[in-house]
């Protein structure tokens, strides 16, 4: 999930700032902490590059759609341009698989989808659920499975089981994202068991939502369980994670339905990756191991 830094000195912040500013640069990948991505180098399949549309094997590249704020799905690096994470990883390895340079441009995330179906993006790599009612718009390749989970403030987190837990509190969700969806169900249900309110704070990008937390606005941040964690790594004991996952579903590379052969050439190269130990090396690197896939495949996401 461009432009989300903050880039005062700590030193001259109250703690609580600080620590937003920790935060922040984190998600951006302003900290020489960055593991830099050592992918090997993959060998072009013929057969899966004939499968290409013309215009694309003609151009010799494919424009995909990232994000920047996603950690460790997708961050900036040290110099706040590169983007990197286990997405680029997997998309550019995928590329070469394919014979293709891959061009990447950081989007928003409930844009994703439209530059899909316009064409201004080939593919699309962004920590987006494939979901039931979302492949009426797109075709999904899955490669990674997750969930979604809940940040707190530490000592509250153990207060927090699951999202019923959340009456009475304010709650950071990223625009687009199926937690507002989920929030939203959960702050109908705590209206009509009469409980106390549920506010639902709606953030353009995820850095807003670690910023609300961290400065207090927020008392829960809900997103994907890799970045949840992630922050919760990072943030040294000052967040946690609260209750278990729900919702397991994978994520998907986002094709325009209108090109299947596409679908094919791109599941393919990443099955490759599967079967090669690639995947595995990105998802190790990453710490994402737990969400690891046997198998490439299309719309295997349920409602």
């Amino acid at each position: 999930m461009p432009g989300r830094h903050a880039r005062a000195r700590a030193t001259a912040l109250p703690l609580a700032l600080a620590t937003l500013l920790t935060l922040t640069v984190t998600a951006c990948g302003g900290t020489a902490t960055v593991n830099q991505s050592k992918v090997p180098e993959q060998r072009v399949d013929p057969a899966l590059r004939a499968l290409l549309p013309r215009d694309i094997r003609d151009k010799g590249s494919i424009t995909s759609a990232v994000g920047n704020d996603y950690p460790p799905l997708s961050l900036l690096d040290i110099d706040n341009k590169t983007v990197i994470g286990a997405e680029p990883d997997l998309i550019h390895a995928v590329g070469q698989i394919l014979g293709v340079r891959v061009h990447l441009v950081q989007a928003n995330f409930d844009s994703i989808i439209g530059g899909v179906r316009s064409r201004r993006y080939d593919v699309a790599i962004q920590a987006m659920l494939d979901k039931k009612e979302r492949q009426s718009q797109v075709t999904f390749v899955d490669y990674m499975k997750t969930s979604s989970s809940i940040l707190a403030a530490g000592k509250a987190a153990g207060n927090i089981r699951s999202l019923t837990s959340l009456c009475g509190s304010q709650v950071a969700v990223e625009q687009g994202t199926s937690q507002v969806d989920d929030v939203a169900a959960q702050a109908e249900k705590c209206a009509a068991n009469g409980k106390p309110e549920l506010e639902k704070l709606v953030f353009p990008d995820s850095v807003g939502c670690f910023q609300a937390l961290s400065t207090g606005r927020a008392d829960a941040f809900v997103g994907g369980t890799p970045t949840v964690v992630y922050q919760a790594e990072m943030s040294h004991g000052r967040f946690r994670t609260a209750g278990e996952p729900y919702r397991f579903l994978p994520y998907g590379i986002l094709i325009n339905k209108e090109e299947p052969t596409l679908v094919r050439a791109v599941r393919g190269a990443l099955q490759k990756l599967i079967d090669n130990g690639t995947y595995a090396k990105i998802l190790k690197q990453w710490n994402i191991r737990s969400g690891a896939l046997k198998s490439a495949t299309v719309n295997g996401g349920a409602a």
